[in-house]
């Protein structure tokens, strides 16, 4: 039996390693690459697919009598549908501007009024208020966990996280993602659109929140709404029977993004797939949705609707089947192969997110970082690996001509991997980071996703000094002052242990603006707890500190020390202040953008 087990296990390998045969495109495979209207330098099979499934120019289709589809305003569409003496509008753009653009469309196909709005989920539903002249008059349908993960995300610590103290992360790799600090135009441009960030909002609560199932008749129109298999984001599919419509967020414009890059929570595969199933077993003749292009005709969206839920299943269960097959996440990257009758359905193009980075995902989830190489177990730090690696290939001039023959070869991956050993060694050293910029710019050249090539284009960018992203951005002073409790909390991940490890000390705020609520950090040897009832805890108050939010907000961004907030009479002190203020200098000052970009050039 055990030489039976190896046996299947070899060939499990075989097999897999037999699907990643096909030169890589990183590695001088062939790639046709084109310029785009705005200059952008592409792959090909970009350009040939946008149009397919998206709506590149504002759009205004119409699917049957009395449905629209609203698209190329915002990231999200907006699907109309007339009532009986009103509209019902399913997604309301991302902010009040885009949702203006959107109300002026919709009036050029009815003079009825918005009276009812439908979110698929927790985006796209900040517009809604400049869809209405009066929000009170407006039904406004949700999931049930809708308001609150919006007022979550306005009032957090940054992008939405699993974690939620490292939300500035998050909100930085969210920003790299959607090609902020990207160009608008030439080689290097985005093709996506931007993230808007700062921008007025018009968000109006959800007012109705409904159940799996839940069927209601609103403007005389029938609808039925499924909310069981949803994500973080709280989808809400909504069949419409007597159109044959369904409106949904789980159908997208490319492959199903199983894990993006900024990071995030993980994303179940199964329960998006029965998301899809649900869709599927209603037999639409019409899917409209979120974010690619509608479809009509009930033969083709069953064969676009499953194509793309075998894509999804095939993907989780290959990775799983590789798993079993004995493939760590280095190798299961490289062995998912997807057949040709799939890759034929245009959402499932890699134009978003890429399957190469679905199943580690996947595998981490699972299983967690171990892949069984017992190597690992003990791996050195990187910067002494890249010492030792450096040598051990004959020193710095031998990796950069090596790095250097790899970009001449089109190797671009293999020149990226080797010219990180010197990069870590010497960050500022030019000549490194010309030549890890370039290759990381070929390999964003030839990529398909979008999210890859806003991280590799942003990097090369970053690496030539021509932006300066910072790799944490914090939540405004705005949104810490109306929280200031919560962000107390979170300043306890900023200690130093080693400053710390011989204060033992209790430090309480008070906040004078918010009718004297109190909570208190409990400075212990190296850590730090968090105190919600400082009157309630063990050890007494050493030190308290009394102030408004506003003022906790500046001390928690590092915009003032907090001698000087002492100084100007904005913090008042019960207890020694010098004391305090050494061990207050025990945190981290949080300055992302001195302390967290790539290091500068050399002067």
């Amino acid at each position: 039996m055990k030489s039976k087990s190896v046996f299947l296990l070899i060939m499990v390998i075989i097999t897999f390693y037999g699907y990643s045969q096909e030169k890589s495109r990183y590695m001088g495979g062939n790639v046709e690459l084109v310029e785009a209207p705005n200059g952008a330098i592409v792959n090909k099979k970009v350009l040939e697919t946008a149009p397919k499934i998206t709506y590149l120019e504002p759009t205004t289709e119409k699917l049957a009598d009395g449905v629209w589809c609203i698209g190329g305003y915002s990231l999200a569409n907006s699907t109309v549908i007339e009532g009986d003496d009103g509209l019902i509008v399913y997604d309301a753009g991302d902010t009040k501007e885009e949702a203006e653009h959107i109300r002026t469309a919709i009036e050029k196909v009815s003079s009825k009024p918005i009276k009812v709005i439908i979110y698929s989920h927790s985006h796209y539903a900040l517009g809604a208020g400049a869809l209405v002249d009066n929000p009170d008059d407006v039904m406004v349908i949700g999931h049930p966990k809708l308001n609150e993960t919006v007022e979550s995300s306005l009032k957090g610590g940054g992008s939405p996280s699993a974690i939620p103290e490292v939300g500035p992360l998050m909100t930085s790799r969210l920003l790299i993602q959607f090609n902020n600090f990207m160009p608008v135009e030439g080689p290097d441009a985005a093709l996506a659109g931007k993230l808007e960030v700062g921008k007025p909002i018009a968000f109006i609560p959800a007012n109705k929140t409904v159940s799996d199932g839940e069927e209601l008749e609103v403007l005389g129109v029938k609808l039925q709404f499924f909310t069981k298999y949803t994500s973080d984001d709280y989808n809400l599919t909504v069949y419409v029977p007597e159109k044959g419509l369904v409106m949904n967020n789980f159908f997208w414009p490319g492959t199903p993004n199983i894990y993006t890059l900024r990071g995030g929570v993980y994303r179940d595969p199964l329960i998006w797939r029965d998301g899809l199933k649900v869709i599927r077993d209603l037999q639409p003749e019409i899917l409209s949705n979120t974010h690619t292009r509608a479809i009509t005709g009930k033969e083709e969206v069953a064969r676009r609707l499953t194509g793309y839920m075998d894509q999804l299943t095939l993907t989780y269960d290959q990775t799983l089947r590789g798993i079993l097959g004995g493939l760590g996440p280095d190798e299961l990257r490289h062995a998912i192969y997807i057949p040709e009758h799939m890759k034929n359905i245009p959402e499932n193009a890699q134009t978003y997110g890429e399957t190469v980075h679905f199943p580690e995902a996947i595998y981490q989830y699972v299983i967690g970082w171990f892949d069984g190489d017992v190597t690992k177990l003990f791996a050195i730090p990187p910067t002494e690996e890249a010492e030792r690696m450096v040598k051990l290939i004959g020193g710095q001039e031998k990796v950069i001509a090596e790095a250097k023959q790899a970009l001449e070869n089109n190797e671009f991956a293999w020149g990226a991997q080797i010219i990180q050993y010197a990069y870590l060694l010497e960050p500022t050293n030019t000549e490194i980071r010309s030549i890890k910029a370039e290759l990381l710019r070929q390999m964003g050249y030839r990529t398909t996703g979008s999210i890859a090539r806003a991280f590799l284009l942003t990097e090369a960018l970053a690496l030539e000094g021509k932006v300066n992203y910072p790799k944490l951005i914090p939540p405004s002073a705005e949104i810490i002052a109306s929280s200031p409790t919560t962000f107390v909390d979170y300043y306890r991940v900023r200690i130093d242990p080693k400053k710390s490890e011989e204060t033992d000390k209790v430090i309480e705020f008070e906040f004078t603006d918010k009718g004297n609520q109190s909570v208190a950090l409990h400075i212990r040897k190296g850590v730090v707890e968090f105190i919600p009832t400082p009157a309630d805890y063990y050890k007494k108050t050493d030190f308290t500190l009394k102030l408004d939010a506003l003022t906790w907000a500046a001390l928690y961004l590092n915009s003032v020390t907090l001698e000087e907030a002492i100084k100007k009479g904005k913090v008042v002190i019960d207890g020694d202040n010098k004391v305090l203020v050494s061990i207050w200098n025990m945190f981290d000052v949080f300055e992302p953008a001195k302390n967290y970009t790539i290091p500068p050039l050399e002067d």
